[in-house]
């Protein structure tokens, strides 16, 4: 278990499985997500079982109930690099901060556990609101790939991101400092 300041991050089981189907299936967690074809369950528990031997997946939870997903993979030993993915899947927790302290939570694991010197990722150039939850975790933009997925009629950019260990260190003192209520409702 990994715990951030309102969330926590446990392993993916198996009694997560429709729920992540859910989550996966919606609209614009599959717009944001890139997604191209619905997922079946049987989908859902492949996607999971590749995702334990290729990485980490976790499901986010706020007081035990699960919201998302989240998890590392692409690990390059020698580089010390991974990919990060994550969504949160319930709309109701949208908005309030929940990402961020997920994101926040998994680096924190990736740099100080698994003694990582980066991590990246990617998002749609039009999400807006997982870019600027990114840069205030820390990830730097490095490249825009040019009309990457087309959707809903128009092409859209793939911005690709990154987080050393120094930015993090960065980003964790900002985020120490902010006096975000934690999940016992306490400051910190």
């Amino acid at each position: 278990m990994i715990e951030g300041k309102k969330v926590s991050l446990r392993p993916v089981e198996e009694r997560d499985y429709p729920l992540i189907h859910a989550w996966m299936n919606h609209p614009e967690v599959w717009r944001s997500m890139d997604y191209e074809l619905p997922f079946s369950l049987a989908d859902v528990k492949e996607d999971t079982e590749r995702s334990r031997k290729e990485g980490h997946p976790f499901v986010i939870e706020v007081k035990d109930r699960p919201i998302g997903r989240i998890g590392l993979n692409q690990f390059r030993r020698r580089d010390r690099i991974c990919s990060l993915y994550m969504f949160v899947g319930e709309p109701a927790f949208w908005g309030q901060g929940y990402a961020r302290d997920a994101v926040m939570a998994l680096l924190n694991y990736a740099f100080d556990r698994l003694d990582l010197n980066q991590v990246e990722l990617w998002t749609l150039a039009d999400n807006d609101r997982a870019l600027a939850m990114y840069a205030k975790c820390g990830f730097v933009e490095e490249a825009r790939l040019r009309q990457r997925s087309f959707k809903q009629g128009r092409w859209v950019d793939h911005v690709v991101m990154s987080v050393n260990r120094d930015e993090f260190v960065r980003a964790r003192a900002d985020w120490d400092s902010s006096g975000i209520v934690t999940r016992d409702s306490e400051r910190v």
